[in-house]
Parts: structure tokens; C-alpha cells; sequence
């Protein structure tokens, strides 16, 4: 009988906290299946959810080659004190379930009860596809002035920080419903600025081996369609071997383009959204930038930081902003992207411009990704966990690129 996603939530979460018994028997009463067949299946819950998710059982450090890692062929020796421990793993298993047996075992009830929850709440939509969506045209001509501004000996990023939220022309904007609008001021180029001088300066650690993205002058036309001509020669990572999740890098020297092809992504109704972050750890206050995708044309930028308003405290409603760290949106004028469904599943496409990026030839820098699918929801429909197609890295441990 299969388990329904908040029971395997469950599960999973006992088996990250090392509690593997339990997660044993709620496998068992769930299904009503046998202790060595609950023993079974438990580990291969275990060994998927290893690989799946690995930063939840160690530290992963920085990434330095974001391939999936191919199994190797265990030595005798080990495969000889595995047997040994798993032995009496075993032993264990059969005294907690048979001489411990409380008698309040209710195994039949749950699983009807799992069967009822699982018809309800995971009914699976049928692949459904569109017409061609619009192609996005990059622009000729980028105006380098809108993202750039001269500094002075003592400008920083910090110092421009403080002095940007300090202006009334921030606060109005920030207050206002148009804070997520393209900021095209000055002190906003002077930052940008600012950080594209930090970036350009960043050293990767010496225990990294930056991912090189190819370099491409074959052309993509941004409409949420991943063609094999227009991405053939792009780096591809995939993110999630199980579910084919397969994020594409490349760049022509003026553009960095991006596509995610998330073959399991079925329904159209869904919360499905790809996240591309870039800048982690380049200056203590700056958190990430960052690009979002959603379900059709246009692309999301942010910048996030650790600044925080220094002046009065919120009065009402629209000043949440003072009460938090600061989240810049509007961040990117040249950022473009798509995604659809025509292929009959999901696909995301994007560009964004080196420059106002803050990019540079020649020089590592950090990425790491995000492929959100639907919530997991109990069996009321409310909102139990995030859950993700795929993920490349994360903030502690981003992967280093270079072009």
C-alpha cells in the first residue's frame, strides 16, 4: 500500500534525526507489511534520501564539481562488518517489535486511513501541453550608464548601503507600491558598481575546481523551450538524477543564459518556480542576488542583504520593511525569461547581462540553485514543507563557475 506524502514526510524526518526504528515501525503500521519487508524498504528510503539529499546526514563544503557522484564498489572487509552490524540491527528490530509488542497495534485502521488520504490528496494530473509561447528578444544595445556610476576613495558597498537607506527618495520608494519597479537611481548604480569591483576581485578556495560554463555564440530564443540545437552545447548539471532534473549554463560573453528541464513537472497549476542565486559570501552584508522564473514570461531579481533600518521604528502595515533585513527588488533592468509547458512538462529559459550582473571573464564566482515544486500539505490541505525538483548547492556551499 503506498504511503501518503505526509507519511513519508514523517519518515523521512526520522530517519534524518537517526531514529530508524521508528521509522521502521511507522512504516509498518502504516502499510500493514511484514518487519523484514518494512526493514527493507527502510533502507532503500534511506540510501534514496542519502543521495537525494545529502546535506541532510553531513556537510557537503563547497562543491567544487557539481556532477552526481557515481557509486563505488564497497571492499570486502567493509562488506564483512556491515554484514556483522547489520545482523544485529536486526536482532534489535525483532526484540522491539515482538517481545515488546504493546498490543495496541493498529496497523489495519492507519492503513485504511493512509489508503483514504492518498486518493484524496495525491491524484496525479495528466501531461498537458500549449501552443508555442512568444520568443523574448534581447535588446541590441545595453546602456552600460544604468548599472553603472564613479566611485570616490571613499565609497564601499557598505558605506553606499547606509547612505541609500538613509534617503528619502529609498524610504518613499520602499513605502510605496512600486519598490519592486527597476531602481534606476544613482546611489543604486553606485552600488552596483561597487559590487561588480568586489566580484571582480574574488578568489575561489584552493580545495575548488570551478565548473566552467561554455562559451556559445549559437543563438536562444527565450520562450520556455529547451531545443537540443539552441542548448546542445551548453554545460549541463543535473540536479536531481531521480527525477531528470537538468539545469543548462552558457554564455556568448555578453549574456549568461540559463535553462532548467524538469521532466517530472506535470501540472500546470502548481507553485513552479526555478531560483538562480549568485554573489554568496562576496561581502559580509550581501546575502545573495538572485533571479526567479515562474510559470510564464518574466523574471523576478532581488538582492538580498543583512542591512537593517537604523531609524524609527514601523508605524503601520506598509513599513514592514523596517522591521526586517533589507530585500531589494527590481534589482536587474536586462534580465529576461520564460517558461512553459508545450513540451508537456516543465522548462524554464533566461538571460541575464554579464555586466550588470556583475560577471566577469576569467573570474570564479558562485551559483547555487532552486527547483520548487508544490508544498507538501497534510491531509487537510495546509502547508507542511517546501519540496524541490532539484538543487545545486546551497548559501553555506555554493559552486564556483567561471566562464
Amino acid at each position: 500500500m503506498p504511503l501518503s506524502s505526509l507519511q513519508t514526510y514523517d519518515i523521512e524526518k526520522a530517519l534524518v534525526a537517526g531514529r530508524k526504528l521508528d521509522a521502521i515501525k511507522m512504516y509498518r503500521e502504516a502499510t500493514g507489511c511484514s518487519l523484514v519487508e518494512a526493514k527493507d524498504e527502510i533502507e532503500n528510503i534511506l540510501t534514496s534520501l542519502k543521495s537525494l539529499k545529502p546535506r541532510y546526514f553531513k556537510d557537503v563544503g563547497v562543491q567544487a564539481e557539481p556532477e552526481p557522484v557515481k557509486p563505488t564498489s564497497k571492499k570486502k572487509a567493509f562488506l564483512m562488518t556491515f554484514f556483522l552490524v547489520d545482523t544485529l540491527i536486526f536482532a534489535g528490530l525483532v526484540y522491539y517489535f515482538v517481545f515488546r509488542d504493546d498490543g495496541n497495534n493498529t496497523a489495519a485502521n492507519v492503513a485504511n486511513q493512509a489508503a483514504q488520504v492518498t486518493q484524496q490528496n495525491t491524484k496525479q494530473a495528466e501531461p498537458q501541453t500549449q501552443g508555442r509561447p512568444k520568443s523574448i528578444s534581447l535588446p541590441g544595445n545595453v546602456d552600460t550608464a544604468s548599472y553603472t556610476e564613479s566611485l570616490s576613495a571613499d565609497d564601499s558597498f557598505d558605506s553606499l548601503y547606509q547612505a541609500k537607506l538613509n534617503s528619502s527618495s529609498y524610504i518613499n520608494r520602499k513605502s510605496s507600491g512600486n519598490s519592486s519597479s527597476f531602481d534606476s537611481s544613482e546611489i543604486e548604480r553606485k552600488i552596483k558598481t561597487a559590487r561588480s569591483l568586489l566580484a571582480q576581485q574574488r578568489v575561489p578556495p584552493t580545495n575548488s575546481s570551478p565548473t566552467k560554463i561554455a562559451v556559445s555564440n549559437t543563438p536562444v530564443s527565450l520562450d520556455g523551450i529547451i531545443n537540443s540545437e539552441e542548448w546542445h552545447d551548453a554545460t549541463a548539471i543535473v540536479l536531481d538524477a531521480e527525477n531528470q532534473t537538468t539545469l543548462y549554463f552558457k554564455t556568448d560573453g555578453e549574456w549568461l543564459y540559463i535553462a532548467c528541464d524538469a521532466p517530472i513537472e506535470k501540472s500546470q497549476g502548481g507553485y513552479d518556480q526555478l531560483r538562480v542565486y549568485f554573489h554568496a559570501g562576496l561581502s559580509p552584508n550581501l546575502v545573495n542576488e538572485r533571479i526567479h522564473i515562474g510559470k510564464g514570461a518574466g523574471v523576478t531579481s532581488i538582492r538580498q542583504t543583512t542591512f537593517r533600518w537604523q531609524g524609527d521604528p514601523p508605524k503601520n502595515d506598509n513599513e514592514r520593511w523596517k522591521k526586517y533585513a533589507i530585500n531589494d527588488w527590481g534589482l536587474y533592468n536586462y534580465a529576461y525569461g520564460s517558461s512553459s509547458m508545450s513540451s508537456g512538462h516543465r522548462q524554464y529559459e533566461a538571460a541575464i547581462h554579464l555586466g550588470e550582473a556583475g560577471l566577469h571573464s576569467n573570474v570564479p564566482f558562485t551559483v547555487y540553485a532552486e527547483v520548487e515544486t508544490d508544498p507538501l500539505k497534510d491531509e487537510k490541505g495546509k502547508f507542511v514543507e517546501r519540496q524541490y525538483l532539484g538543487e545545486l548547492g546551497n548559501e553555506q556551499n555554493p559552486v564556483w563557475m567561471v566562464f
